[in-house]
């Protein structure tokens, strides 16, 4: 019998066929449009839920209320890895509304951004064998001994199958997350025991190599701030340094200096009139802090403020995410959001949103990017990344990130490295609000000390350190193609190519 075939003239991806035993249950198109499945052509395939429970019941019931088990919130998975690699714990009787698992199960984020940024990891080490954790993880658990966990879990963090999972994702646009049916239906190979340990050893080898480049290229990166502070001739106490000793016996009130509190830099005395129509919460009047800014007073180069050298210091505005000020790709500016810039103060514009042309003309036209024009994030956890804006296509910003436009003497090569530095970091430390969502206001941004060498001394500094820079970033691309290089290589082991 001769197969149902489409017209060449209609668009395949629009339109496709998909045999009926492919189907899972909805019918979508979405979800088997560029669909991917590791089809090997030596290994049978088996649905994962034939393999592998998926979110199976786990109870802590042999282990007393007062005892303490693992807790792994989704912040400790460190998603480049895929380890869990911060260590928190919770008493039993805490446990009552958090995902329940145990030692050797996979747990993998449903959530977006979270799983298709690889938030996932094997359950080690567990205190009492147990743990919990976000409500955001599918748990994953081997229900035969035909299969290794760890095998399970490289198929999982393909980033194939991970776009794949988007086809998946279900609920509101800011909260989507994937459905079960997903992993319930997931087709994988199943090679026999000894070529799956192959297979795994081979992937942590090429992720061990992978890492060796990346620490190689971490030791370039830390010593940026030793070399620009030198070339500015500063030198900042260690945080052992900063202890204030309150020794002034002309003072009305003394303290005792064998107070832990006192120690530790959480009590101490500050004059009248360096808090008066100034800020008075305490973290700002830190003793660490006078230390280190009167050292940096002492560099052999002029000191200024940031609003002295800039031509312009604002921030933008975020419309409503239900609105309609957003549109495509194809007719939209760029939207540049904190998240968008790395702490080396690269920007990522993959996963970007796009105004409307009148939006950013009208409303948001104060914030309208120029090439070389700083921007800092001054909102939430990301507070002191930096980057340049360095195209000459037309963006704008949201509300969490400073504009800075800089006067023709002042190289915004060198302004970046600077307030990426040491010296840039404490003034924006100091700066930034400790309440629930740190933040620091433009006016306050426009105090931070800025050390102001000849342009020709920014140009070398900020020339070395960008070659400084571009050798971490060689050594970063190598481990990379070895982590792909190790991948190619398991892949055809596994499909038999």
């Amino acid at each position: 019998m001769e197969k149902f075939k489409l017209s060449e003239n209609i668009d395949p991806n629009k339109v496709f066929i998909v045999n009926r035993s492919e189907l899972i249950g909805k019918l979508s198109p979405n979800i088997y449009a560029n669909n991917f499945h590791f089809k090997s052509k030596i290994y049978p395939l088996f649905k994962l839920a034939d393999l592998a429970f998926i979110n199976p019941t786990t109870t802590f019931s042999n282990i007393q209320q007062q005892e303490d088990i693992t807790f792994i919130p989704m912040e400790a998975i460190n998603q480049n890895l895929g380890i869990i690699d911060v260590e928190y714990t919770k008493k039993i009787e805490e446990t009552k509304g958090y995902t329940k698992f145990k030692e050797n199960d996979l747990i993998w984020a449903k959530i977006t951004p979270c799983m298709q940024n690889g938030k996932s990891a094997i359950v080690r080490n567990t205190i009492n064998g147990y743990a919990c954790g976000s409500t955001e993880f599918f748990i994953i658990r081997c229900k035969t001994n035909t299969i290794l966990i760890e095998y399970i879990h490289f198929i999982l963090r393909d980033k194939r199958i991970l776009k794949t999972a988007m086809n998946f994702f279900g609920g509101s646009a800011g909260q989507q997350r994937v459905s079960k049916d997903f992993l319930l239906n997931l087709l994988i190979p199943l090679p026999p025991l000894e070529i799956q340990q192959q297979i795994v050893d081979l992937y942590e080898k090429a992720y061990t190599e992978k890492q060796q480049k990346e620490a190689e290229a971490q030791k370039l990166l830390d010593s940026i701030d030793d070399y620009l502070l030198g070339e500015l001739g500063i030198t900042l106490p260690k945080e052992e340094e900063h202890l204030p000793q309150n020794n002034d016996k002309n003072n009305s009130y003394n303290l005792d200096n064998d107070n832990p509190l006192v120690k530790k830099g959480r009590l101490f005395l500050t004059n009248l009139s360096e808090v008066t129509g100034k800020r008075i919460d305490p973290y700002f009047y830190k003793e660490s802090f006078k230390k280190a800014f009167s050292l940096i007073e002492k560099s052999q180069y002029p000191i200024c403020k940031l609003k002295d050298i800039s031509e312009k210091i604002t921030s933008g505005i975020t419309p409503l995410s239900g609105g309609d000020s957003y549109t495509n790709i194809r007719e939209g500016i760029p939207f540049i959001r904190s998240g968008n810039i790395d702490i080396n103060g690269n920007l990522n514009f993959e996963e970007l949103l796009y105004l409307k042309p009148k939006i950013h003309n009208t409303i948001m036209k104060s914030s309208q990017l120029k090439k070389n024009d700083l921007i800092v994030a001054i909102v939430g956890a990301t507070i002191g990344r930096v980057g340049i804006y360095l195209d000459n296509i037309e963006a704008n910003i949201n509300q969490a990130i400073a504009l800075i436009r800089l006067k023709q003497e002042i190289n915004p090569e060198y302004m970046k490295e600077l307030i990426n530095s040491s010296i840039g970091q404490l003034n924006l430390n100091r700066l930034k609000r400790p309440v629930a969502r740190a933040n620091i206001n433009l006016e306050e941004l426009a105090t931070v000390v800025i050390v102001v060498p000849p342009l020709e001394k920014q140009n070398e500094i900020a020339t070395y350190i960008s070659q400084i820079r571009s050798k971490a970033n060689i050594l970063m691309e190598q481990g990379e193609e070895c982590l792909e290089k190790g991948k190619q290589e398991v892949v055809q082991m596994i499909l038999g190519n």
